[in-house]
């Protein structure tokens, strides 16, 4: 008895009855590309084919053989700031330093980073009426027309818009009020006098600090102005 397979292993040339016994070495998992559904013995030759690169956003802890199947994300975009020459799979992580400022005269549309190179013309003194915060070369325009007029809001021509005040506001009611300095209710900001100016005395003339008393502090304040000049 033996085995009488000439394919078997363990062929037996010798034996003239079959007990079964044959042995078939070879892959005996399903699971691997090289199964052999024929193999009673497993020698240990199976492949599982799959990513082996321990790097790869893919990799297979299981596979033996290499498939070439590994993935690499990253930028494979050699214009990229972020170029990765190893990654075989975009993943959409792309930089692209530019202009990202559509006001500006160098806009990149493909970029996506701002690298502070944009170029904005335009006028960049403060006072002006066409000041541009966002200007980045100055570029000759200024003016101080456009936002020029009165800006006094008692004026009859007062403008809500204008920013600087160019000296034509008009008062057709003019500021009434004491216009002599000499008086005691003199307005420093009436125009057209309008009589009511006081120039009477004080009725308690020794009172100089204006306390309603006259006491030593008025005695004080005198004799301190005592033997001074008084000019015309």
């Amino acid at each position: 008895p033996g085995c009488t397979d000439a394919a078997a292993s363990n062929y037996d040339a010798q034996a003239n009855e079959d007990d079964g016994s044959c042995i078939y070495p070879g892959c005996t998992d399903p699971q691997a590309s090289n199964y052999n559904a024929q193999a009673n013995e497993d020698d240990g030759s199976c492949t599982y084919p799959g990513c082996t690169d321990p790097a790869a956003s893919n990799y297979d802890a299981q596979a033996n053989e290499d498939d070439g199947s590994c993935t690499y994300p990253g930028c494979t975009d050699p214009a990229a700031s972020n170029y990765d020459t190893q990654a075989n799979v975009n993943d959409g992580s792309c930089i692209y330093p530019g202009c990202t400022n559509p006001n500006a005269t160098n806009y990149d549309a493909q970029a996506n980073e701002d690298d502070g190179s944009c170029i904005i013309p335009g006028c960049r003194v403060a006072f002006a009426c066409n000041y541009n915060p966002d200007a980045t070369v100055e570029d000759g325009s200024c003016e101080n027309v456009s936002c020029a007029g009165c800006t006094y809001p008692n004026a009859s021509n007062y403008d809500v818009t204008a920013t600087i005040d160019n000296g034509s506001c008009v008062y057709l009611t003019p500021i009434e009020g004491c216009t002599y300095p000499d008086a005691i209710n003199f307005d420093s900001n009436a125009e057209l006098d309008n009589g009511t100016c006081d120039f009477s005395v004080s009725a308690c003339p020794a009172d100089l600090n204006a306390d309603g008393l006259v006491n030593a502090s008025d005695l004080s304040l005198f004799l301190s102005a005592f033997g001074t000049t008084c000019s015309d």
